[in-house]
C-alpha cells in the first residue's frame, strides 16, 4: 500500500490527490524514487526520515494531478520558505499526516492552502494556543463531545489560510490574526485581522472528512475595493 494512490477529487477549490504513506521513516526505495522527477529526486536525497517519506509522498501526489489539468509536469521544489514552489499559472498546496500526503492544484494565481488534521485523539492545550478569545467562547458554549471536532476544525482552517496568504505576505502569520467559523453543511465564514497596509483578502474556505480526519482547503484572492 505505500506510496500507492488513494483517491483523486474534484473539489471547488482544485483537484486533490491522497498517496499512500509508510508507517516507518525507512530510505525511499530507488524504484519510488524513479518515479520521481528528477529534480525533486535530487532534492529527496538530501533529506531523511520522515521528512524524505513526506516529501516523496507529496509529489508523487502533485504527480497524479498534472495530466488531470492537461499540464505538463514540472518539478515542484520547496521555496525558501520551505512551501511548495509551483510554475506560473499553477496554484498548489500539499498535507501529510502519518500514513497519507494529499496534494491539490488548480489553475489560476496563488492563494491555495490545505490541511489534515486527527480527530480521533484529543490535544489539550490546542484551543488555548490556536484559538481567538471569541472562538474559545464558542468552543466553550457546545457539548463536550464536540467541543475537540469543532476546535480541530477551526485549526485545519487556519493552517490552510496561512499557506494560502503565505505568497502575498511572505511572513509568519499568528494564530490570532484569522478567526474561523465552521459551518455544518462545510463552508465556513472567516474573518481576518491583517495589518490595513496589507491589503483586504476574500476568503472562501471548506472542509471535509477522510474518515476520522478533518480536510480543509482554502482559496484566498485580493479584494478590489471601490
Amino acid at each position: 500500500m505505500s506510496f500507492t494512490p488513494a483517491f483523486i477529487v474534484a473539489l471547488p477549490h482544485g483537484i486533490a490527490a491522497g498517496m499512500h504513506l509508510p508507517p516507518r521513516p525507512d530510505p525511499v526505495p530507488k524504484e519510488v524514487l524513479a518515479r520521481l522527477h528528477p529534480d525533486e529526486r535530487a532534492h529527496a536525497l538530501t533529506l531523511g526520515g520522515f521528512r524524505q517519506v513526506q516529501f516523496v509522498g507529496g509529489r508523487l501526489a502533485l504527480g497524479e494531478l498534472f495530466p488531470e489539468l492537461g499540464l505538463r509536469r514540472t518539478p515542484v521544489l520547496t521555496n525558501v520558505h520551505g512551501a511548495p514552489e509551483f510554475q506560473p499559472g499553477v496554484a498548489g498546496s500539499v498535507t501529510h499526516k502519518n500514513d497519507l500526503a494529499i496534494a491539490m492544484i488548480a489553475r489560476g494565481s496563488p492563494g491555495l492552502g490545505i490541511d489534515l488534521e486527527e480527530t480521533d485523539r484529543e490535544r489539550p492545550g490546542v484551543a488555548s494556543r490556536v484559538l481567538r478569545p471569541e472562538e474559545l467562547a464558542a468552543v466553550d458554549s457546545l457539548p463536550p463531545e464536540r467541543r475537540w471536532r469543532d476546535t480541530a476544525i477551526r485549526f485545519s482552517i487556519k493552517e490552510s489560510i496561512y499557506k494560502a496568504l503565505h505568497p502575498f505576505l511572505l511572513r509568519y502569520i499568528g494564530f490570532g490574526e484569522v478567526a474561523v467559523w465552521p459551518s455544518p453543511d462545510g463552508i465556513d465564514r472567516v474573518e481576518a485581522f491583517l495589518g490595513t497596509a496589507e491589503g483586504a483578502f476574500a476568503f472562501d474556505a471548506r472542509h471535509y472528512w477522510v474518515e476520522s480526519r478533518v480536510f480543509s482547503t482554502v482559496r484566498i484572492r485580493p479584494r478590489v475595493e471601490g
